[in-house]
């Protein structure tokens, strides 16, 4: 599944399935997190990816395991955001979830774009829901997670779990709010930080995407 959309300011992004050879794209992306962002992800300091890290985030099996890249459309090797599901091995309908973006680049909607695009591939892949652990501060990512119907959890050592319910078919998601706001986010008329709302009368499709 690859999806083009373009930030407020028109610049225009292609989100991919993630390769192999994107190690280096990767690690640059890493390089551009700030600390806070990093501990956001990893819920402890980390000041680089290692080699076994980089080859288990790029290189997955697309069956338990799946990732999207997002990069400037015209600007491929610079990296905007990283979205991946990873199915949980004493429950198939289930997924850890994770979505990183760019320090520059958040609060624009790429967020939200990556969680609708990593949603269509789950559920094609037969995984009904989305958990991810969110530091408490983790503000942004929480907003985005609840305003899509994530629910809230327990807590553990500072941190929330969150499950995010997936619709059954991709027809489902795409008669939800999310597309609503990813049309307009795409078209430069919202900021990512606006909370969704569902139209009256018409459903509106995601902004480009094609399997």
């Amino acid at each position: 599944m690859r999806a083009e959309f373009q930030l407020p300011d028109g610049t225009p992004l292609l989100i991919r399935p993630i390769e192999p050879d994107d190690k280096e794209l990767l690690a640059r992306g890493f390089e551009q997190l700030s600390p806070s962002s990093r501990y956001r992800r990893f819920f402890h300091q980390v000041d680089h990816l290692s080699d076994a890290q980089l080859r288990y985030l790029t290189e997955v099996d697309g069956t338990d395991h799946n990732a999207f890249v997002c990069v400037l459309r015209d600007e491929p090797a610079e990296g905007v955001g990283v979205a991946r599901w990873i199915r949980l091995p004493d429950d198939h309908g289930v997924a850890e979830g994770a979505v990183t973006v760019v320090d520059r680049y958040q609060g624009l909607g790429v967020g939200r774009t990556l969680l609708y695009v990593l949603g269509r591939d789950a559920i094609s892949k037969g995984i009904g829901a989305f958990r991810a652990w969110i530091v408490g501060e983790n503000t942004p990512m929480l907003k985005i997670l609840v305003s899509l119907g994530a629910k809230p959890g327990r807590w553990e050592q500072g941190t929330m779990e969150v499950v995010l319910p997936l619709p059954a078919t991709i027809e489902e998601l795409d008669a939800t709010a999310a597309p609503f706001v990813l049309r307009e986010v795409a078209s430069g008329r919202l900021a990512g930080a606006l909370q969704p709302e569902r139209p009256h009368s018409t459903v509106l499709g995601p902004p480009e995407v094609s399997r």
